[in-house]
């Protein structure tokens, strides 16, 4: 079993009952849960959980880092005291809750990261991304063995440079041919659409969605940006 974090919407209520009100969403996913005799099966994936956004905060909206709605769990599920500086939180009203800086810090990287690896590849012949390379592998690997692949990608003039070029290659990782060659808008935007999922999102109308691949990010987006700005919003840690 492992830790990860579903983001729970529920309708505005007062900051005492909020967790009342996520028990009650997540109940429908509890692995203990008995079902009732003719009650559809859902698939269950919890078995203990607490607020906690531990490195999935929220940034606030500036001005607001005292409002009493504000959500910050005190706990880690092993008990531990949690410290949420004001500039963040576990949730709270989507309407306090910054949704917008996380995508634009991130839409902002991945554009200079697009920008800067196409200009450093353009004093270097083509590069082909590992998947050429272990594509030739499976095909035949006794002619081609994993060494060799991995070998012959290293050794592209282009990577053996960057190799030398730490910084750009932090910044733009260790396979940038992969996902650094096509369509910048889309990938920018794609990149953005990154920056607020987490494993799943617990909806309003008691969907669990886990969220994996393009469009379930963009979805999980397009959701958060339409709900009412008095609907809570919260980083949940769950055991699963």
């Amino acid at each position: 079993m492992a830790k990860e974090r579903v983001t729970v919407c529920v309708p505005r209520c007062e900051p005492g009952d909020v967790p009342r009100a996520i028990g009650a969403a997540m109940a429908p996913y509890d692995y203990n849960r008995e079902f009732a005799p003719g009650e559809p099966v859902v698939e269950t994936w919890w078995d203990y959980w607490c607020i906690n956004g531990g490195g999935w905060e929220f940034p606030v909206v500036p001005g607001h880092e005292d409002d009493p709605r504000l959500i910050r769990g005190t706990e880690t599920l092993s008990g531990d005291p949690r410290d949420v500086p004001p500039s963040l939180c576990d949730g709270g009203p989507r309407g306090l809750l910054d949704l917008e800086t996380p995508r634009a810090r991130a839409a902002s990287k991945a554009r200079r990261a697009f920008e800067e690896w196409q200009e450093f590849a353009s004093g270097y012949p083509p590069v082909r991304p590992m998947s050429h390379f272990w594509a030739r592998y499976v095909a035949d690997p006794e002619a081609y063995p994993q060494a060799r692949a991995r070998e012959d990608f290293s050794r592209q003039p282009a990577m053996a440079a960057l190799r030398e070029r730490p910084e750009l290659k932090d910044l733009v990782g260790g396979d940038p041919a992969a996902y650094l060659g096509g369509d910048l808008d889309a990938y920018v935007r794609e990149t953005a659409d990154e920056a607020l999922p987490t494993h799943a999102l617990l909806t309003l109308d008691g969907r669990w969605l886990a969220i994996a691949g393009t469009e379930l990010r963009r979805y999980f987006n397009e959701y958060l940006d339409a709900l009412t700005p008095d609907t809570l919003v919260v980083r949940v840690l769950y055991h699963g």
